[in-house]
């Protein structure tokens, strides 16, 4: 059986070679390794805002993996930038979002983590926590760690019901945390499939979607280690595989 092309869009690197700026695009490891144990084939593709380049990337995939980065601009919310806002990269911002409004439209399974998940709200509809801290309070918990990388830092409730739910297979997990902005209004269509006990949203999924669905920890993380997470990377593959031979059909 052809094993499903999973599209995973990269990020803008710095990098100085001969005290020289020397920009390159990748992602993380983790999200490479986790696609291709799961059964998929990891293809890293680079940012543009040539929409023809990109239709030719999408044309290339059975499954889109959105992953973690920086900020999002909120024009494309509608909100002027808050004070606490880190950096973002508008070229990266417009070729997630035109590549997830795509997928939607064609039912192209998404699975989105941490950024993935705040891109996947926007390009549906919904806005964004620009800063937890100074937007929601000092209750809040501490939603950036600084232990390590692959040690759950906070619990948060699944909603039963939710097809996160059905992949985790539990009421309560815990998850790691590296985020400061978060879903705030939850886009039309989806709805919320997992929060923390202060309330910031911490799973969306679509429920008009085969696989759309979005976490904000870093699942990438945690595959090795946590079934839960192996689970969600496994199911966005399987999902892949069955898009992929969808179309061959049709």
């Amino acid at each position: 059986m052809t094993r499903p092309i999973i599209g995973i869009a990269s990020r803008r690197i710095p990098f100085i070679n001969d005290n020289k700026p020397y920009p390159r695009y990748g992602v993380a490891i983790s999200y490479c390794d986790a696609v291709e144990r799961s059964g998929g084939i990891p293809v890293i593709f680079p940012l543009s805002d040539d929409k023809a380049v990109l239709d030719r990337f999408y044309g290339t995939m059975d499954g889109l993996l959105l992953p973690g980065g920086q900020d999002i601009h909120p024009m494309h919310y509608g909100e002027e930038p808050h004070q606490k806002i880190e950096q973002v990269d508008p070229k990266r911002d417009v070729t997630e979002i035109y590549l997830t409004k795509r997928a939607l439209a064609d039912d192209m399974p998404i699975l989105a983590i941490c950024r993935g998940e705040q891109i996947l709200n926007v390009a549906a509809g919904g806005t964004l926590i620009q800063d937890i801290h100074s937007q929601v309070g000092d209750h809040c918990h501490r939603h950036f760690q600084d232990f390590t990388e692959e040690w759950p830092s906070h619990s948060i409730k699944v909603e039963a019901g939710t097809k996160l739910h059905a992949i985790v297979g539990s009421g309560e997990v815990m998850v790691n945390s590296y985020h400061h902005q978060a879903v705030k209004d939850v886009a039309p269509g989806f709805v919320i499939s997992a929060a923390a006990s202060d309330g910031i949203v911490e799973g969306i999924e679509s429920t008009a979607h085969t696989f759309a669905i979005g976490v904000q920890w870093h699942a990438e993380l945690l595959f090795d280690g946590h079934d839960f997470n192996m689970a969600l990377f496994r199911g966005h593959v399987e999902h892949a595989g069955q898009y992929a031979r969808s179309r061959l059909k049709a």
